[in-house]
């Protein structure tokens, strides 16, 4: 085939209707034909002006090749070969240059020409701008591969789900949060996440419903099971509803964020504000308690003076006098009490109260304090028993212990019954040495042990004219035990009686 050089129609075109000449030349797609060596003989009018040309003349006068097209010279190579072989190829896509230099993307398609004898005399063909095509795909590449970064980088749960509940995509996040290893093995394993996922399975019907409704949910909680290894866990999930072009509901997407953390420090929250309000109540409670134990001394005080001071005159025997006088300081020594224990607690609650830590014999110090209540004791006819044989010397502050073990015994005498009985005992084991007050009594309800010792919670009922004295023994003990590095344990059965016991450290002998 011989290129005509003052046409750019080869002599093949010669006598062809004008009209077909007419249609290749403004062809809306660049149309040649080359030699076997690869030198065009024919190119439209679009192949030149999309190369960089002026004309199809300008084109074949510069005895422009193939190879003068191709940026990459081995996308020749292959495209020849291929051609060869398979006798034509199609959209076959390489990067070609322009005149300038400049590049462009084509997409070519190219069939052999063959003389009579099968011999190949040359190629025929056509090529395609699709620069933008293939710049909007790689711009798409690029879009899709920095979202599955995302998807797969970001520490929420994403997923996609049928209308029924079977896993269509999940990314790593949601894959760990359900325990699995990968992807596979999670769309594998869900069959019906609405069965298998919530523990509540009414949540996955409510789901379904606001989606129905609405089109989305937004931070709906629920709590779940890991699919996979069944670990009660809290999640937020925002979805919503992908339809197609009619309106019709395809898959559910959206994403999951474990709340687990957040839900535990919530509830803590809520401990604590009930914790709060419970203490404000035993607040207002020993409040009442407090007026009422500080109104009956100061009364019979008052009482008691004026009536001194207006019976006097009229010759009131001595032996009256005497009697309401001790009367007067019997009610200001228990006002006085009532006043040392508010102000430990007090002292205690704002940190200024102070130990000084030593070693105590524990024998001496139960002595002393059982002597000190054998009065009380007897009032009620309640045996005093101690148990010695087992004391060792501690650590301890010896005024402050002595004050812990007279609370204690004083509580234990004040809930026993006429003629019970109340033990001290001590016991020593390891590194600690323990001292136990024990009663036969009324007991503490089993509802109020966990509260025992808190700030302003007491086992007295403020109505309760019978009992004498703030409630606060136990709470200041427990407080008081705790800042000389000691503990205090509470057992109790309602109606049978209850034990107190103080640990502290056992005394090393250098």
């Amino acid at each position: 085939m011989v290129a005509n050089r003052e046409t750019s129609a080869p002599v093949i075109f010669a006598g062809v209707d004008s009209r077909l000449r007419d249609m290749v030349e403004h062809a809306g797609v660049g149309l040649y034909a080359i030699d076997y060596n690869g030198r065009y003989n024919f190119v439209n009018r679009h192949f030149a002006e999309m190369l960089g040309y002026g004309s199809p003349e300008e084109c074949l006068q510069t005895s422009l090749k193939v190879l003068d097209i191709f940026e990459n010279a081995g996308d020749r190579e292959t495209s020849r070969e291929r051609c060869i072989r398979e006798q034509q190829i199609t959209d076959y896509l390489f990067k070609a240059k322009r005149k300038d230099g400049s590049n462009l993307w084509v997409s070519e398609n190219c069939s052999v020409i063959r003389e009579p004898n099968g011999a190949i005399s040359g190629f025929v063909g056509s090529i395609a701008d699709v620069t933008s095509f293939v710049e909007a795909t790689e711009k798409l590449e690029a879009a899709e591969l920095d979202f599955r970064r995302f998807v797969e980088r970001t520490h929420e749960g994403i997923y996609r789900s049928s209308l029924d509940g079977r896993q269509l995509m999940a990314n790593p996040a949601l894959v760990k949060l359900n325990g699995y290893g990968s992807e596979e093995e999670q769309l594998e394993g869900v069959k019906d996440i609405g069965v298998e996922w919530y523990v509540d399975p009414g949540r996955r019907d409510e789901f379904r419903r606001q989606l129905d409704e609405y089109g989305y949910v937004e931070n709906f909680e629920s709590e779940i099971y890991a699919h996979k290894s069944r670990k009660r866990i809290w999640i937020s999930e925002n979805a919503y509803v992908v339809r197609d072009d009619e309106g019709n509901p395809l898959f559910y997407e959206g994403t999951v964020r474990d709340i687990t953390e957040k839900k535990r420090a919530e509830r803590k929250l809520r401990d604590a504000l009930q914790t709060a309000e419970e203490a404000d109540r035993a607040k207002a409670r020993f409040l009442a308690h407090m007026s009422h134990e500080l109104r009956t001394p100061l009364n019979a005080i008052l009482g008691f003076s004026d009536l001194i001071r207006k019976l006097a005159a009229d010759g009131m025997p001595p032996e009256k006098i005497v009697e309401y006088a001790t009367d007067i300081h019997d009610s200001g020594q228990h006002l006085l009490e009532l006043i040392n224990d508010v102000l430990d607690l007090s002292r205690i609650e704002s940190d200024a109260m102070k130990v000084e830590i030593e070693p105590v014999d524990t024998a001496r110090a139960m002595e002393t304090a059982i002597e000190v209540v054998r009065p009380m004791a007897s009032q009620k006819a309640v045996e005093l028993v101690l148990e010695t044989e087992d004391a060792a010397v501690l650590m301890a502050d010896p005024r402050r212990l002595h004050q812990c073990l007279l609370n204690l015994l004083s509580n234990a005498i004040k809930f026993s019954h006429i003629g019970g009985r109340v033990t001290l005992s001590a016991a020593a084991a390891g590194e600690e040495v323990s001292l136990a007050v024990a009663d036969e009594g009324i007991g503490i309800p089993k509802e109020l042990l966990p509260s025992i010792g808190q700030p302003f919670v007491t086992l007295e009922d403020p109505s309760d004219t019978a009992q004498k004295g703030t409630g606060l023994g136990l709470t200041i003990t427990h407080s008081l035990t705790k800042l000389m590095a000691g503990r205090m344990d509470l057992a109790s059965t309602l109606d049978e009686g209850t034990t107190v016991t103080l640990t502290f450290p056992r005394y090393k002998r250098d």
